[in-house]
């Protein structure tokens, strides 16, 4: 029960650490991601009094992260990256049989295991984690993975926005939006 609720914490951290930051660097979340339609709601229990947002407020909020163009972080592992102002989020797959050198950032990091299994190397040791696990790095921390037999899914939340990969992102973006 202590993992789900850990889970639990960090999910909703994620969450609320993206709308905390919606901007970095003056750039908006429209200017983050493809432009996208915006859903029907569902069916609601109660009542809502609150108006719906307008394309536009929902264009400035919101994101639909698959539509982000995968940067490549490392060879074997791509991401799709979210920026705030002072937050950021990886949605990350490693390949199998590909490996994540030990390296180590001054951000603070939230690994979430959605898919797979790795060997997380922390401080120089093998950590078995799999779907449903959740690591905490804290800042300065060396930290790697060997991915074996089939690829790893995982959420890394960063709590300040790393510039390496802010720049990638940027690159990826500005590549995407030349081919439209």
């Amino acid at each position: 029960m202590k993992k789900r609720q850990v889970m639990i914490v960090a999910v909703i951290a994620v969450i609320a650490g993206f709308f905390a930051g919606m901007q970095f660097s003056g750039m908006s979340v429209e200017a983050q991601t493809p432009q996208r339609s915006q859903a029907a709601p569902a069916a609601a229990a109660t009542n809502p009094k609150e108006p719906v947002a307008t394309p536009e407020e929902f264009k400035a909020r919101v994101l639909h992260y698959p539509d982000l163009p995968p940067v490549e972080l490392v060879k074997g592992s791509n991401s799709r990256l979210v920026a705030g102002e002072q937050s950021m989020i990886s949605f990350l797959k490693m390949d199998k049989n590909s490996f994540f050198a030990p390296h180590r950032h001054k951000q603070e990091q939230i690994m979430i295991v959605l898919d797979g299994y790795c060997d997380e190397i922390i401080e120089g040791k093998r950590y078995r984690v799999q779907k449903g696990d959740v690591i905490i790095l804290p800042s300065n921390i060396e930290h790697g993975a060997y991915i074996y037999d089939q690829d790893v899914t995982v959420i890394d939340v960063f709590g300040d926005v790393r510039a390496d990969y802010l720049l990638k992102m940027t690159q990826a973006m500005a590549a995407m939006n030349t081919k439209k």
